[in-house]
């Protein structure tokens, strides 16, 4: 068992918005070892809401098989494996340098628009390439309601019998400790209550190096919409990249966020239906400091633009624990 948690405060000049103290979340995750080969994952999240309640989400749930170091296998409620940020980093804050995660990889609850959780089978292991260091992941699921806002996961009904696909394919070189590259592919099926289907197609690509000094992280996604009858083709890209450097308890960090809806997509531009996405970068810098292998604070600068809107400066503080 363990236990993840932070808490902070946050201020900024966005109109309508307020400057608080915060409760973020409260992450209780948990593993067994059942057999040799059989373990079960688990995770539930207490995480703040807008309206100041305090809601319960099952954020994981998996029962898995490990074969050998080729072939793993995983039933259940995942992170889905596009990029690399979404499996590198799950809930708990205290995991990431900063604070938050890149707009593209934002969870529902703070205005993501990626299925970045699925109900399914995932499968994961190593391929035989020597130095290269190839690894797969392949992941069939239920994929995500076509709002955004509503439940990510569709966790016992399927909106049609179509199933997501995700194929994941990436290199960590035994030449260059802390590399790694990589490309991810997910395709599902989006139903409209007018019965009208949308396919979409995720394609992301990663190139990171990590040590216990340098942290350099790049990513860059597409997401391509269009409807069955093969309609207007519609492309919305996004990217970050951080960089950060540890000077004994102390890493000073910086990473810029970009993320562009196309204002007709009808995935992506529903403001009455669903949560409309449009255009938002920016830069964030800010200094972590490391109490121990246990507790941290961050402090950061955020500067917010938006497509429509006015841009927004933020400044925020952060205590991420584990234990």
């Amino acid at each position: 068992m363990h236990i993840f948690g932070d808490v902070g405060y946050a201020a900024t000049d966005h109109k309508g918005s307020t400057n608080a103290f915060h409760i973020g979340s409260f992450d209780l995750f948990a593993t067994s070892r059942l057999t040799d080969k059989i373990s079960l994952l688990g995770e539930v999240l207490f995480i703040s809401t807008q309206d100041n309640a305090v809601n319960t989400d099952l954020e994981r749930l998996l029962f898995q098989y490990e074969h050998d170091e080729h072939f793993n296998f995983a039933v259940g409620r995942y992170h889905s494996s596009i990029g690399y940020y979404n499996t590198a980093f799950h809930q708990g804050q205290w995991f990431q340098t900063a604070i938050g995660r890149p707009f593209m990889y934002e969870f529902d609850d703070h205005g993501g628009f990626l299925p970045l959780q699925e109900v399914g089978v995932t499968t994961h292991g190593t391929i035989p390439s020597g130095r290269l260091g190839l690894h797969y992941v392949a992941e069939i699921g239920n994929g995500r309601s076509h709002l955004l806002g509503s439940e990510p996961a569709q966790n016992i009904v399927d909106s049609n019998n179509g199933k997501s696909f995700n194929l994941a394919i990436f290199s960590r070189p035994s030449w260059v400790s802390g590399l790694q590259t990589g490309f991810s592919y997910y395709q599902d099926r989006l139903t409209f209550p007018d019965a009208i289907n949308h396919k979409e197609s995720i394609m992301a690509a990663h190139v990171v190096y990590q040590t216990s000094e340098y942290e350099f992280l790049n990513e860059a996604l597409l997401v391509r919409h269009t409807d069955e009858h093969d309609g207007p083709v519609f492309y919305n890209p996004g990217w970050y990249t951080q960089f950060s450097r540890r000077f004994g308890s102390y890493r000073p960090y910086f990473r810029y966020s970009y993320m562009n809806a196309n204002a007709r997509d009808p995935i992506y531009s529903d403001a009455e239906d669903a949560t409309e996405v449009g255009r938002k970068n920016g830069p964030s810098a800010g200094i972590r400091y490391d109490f121990s292998d246990y507790a941290a604070v961050k402090l950061q600068y955020d500067r917010v633009e938006v497509r429509g809107g006015p841009s927004s400066n933020g400044l925020a503080t952060q205590f991420a624990f584990t234990f």
